[in-house]
């Protein structure tokens, strides 16, 4: 049996950026996320009128990952072996 999934990075970065209110600084925030990324956390706090937005961003990018074995449990089992240090399995499907 053949299994294919899909892999993407786990590593984050944090962002940070400043406005005026909430709605500014997320704007800001958002104008930081590097093309390939996505924003999957915002946290907002004010000090002397000034919105502080800290963000974290992870690739959004997901690569092919294949594994086979005798049957569904060992082909599963070496697909996941598979996955590199560093990404997450986010599904498999029989091929």
């Amino acid at each position: 049996m053949r299994l294919i999934g899909s892999i993407r990075p786990v590593a984050t970065t944090e962002l940070v950026a400043e406005g005026h209110d909430r709605g500014s600084a997320y704007d800001a925030l958002v104008a930081l996320v590097p093309a390939g990324h996505v924003l999957i956390q915002a946290h907002f706090s004010m000090k002397e009128g000034i919105t502080t937005a800290k963000g974290v961003i992870r690739a959004d990018r997901s690569e092919p990952i294949e594994a086979e074995g005798p049957d569904y449990a060992t082909a599963n089992a070496a697909l996941e072996a598979a996955v590199p240090e560093g990404y997450v399995l986010l599904n498999r499907v029989p091929a």
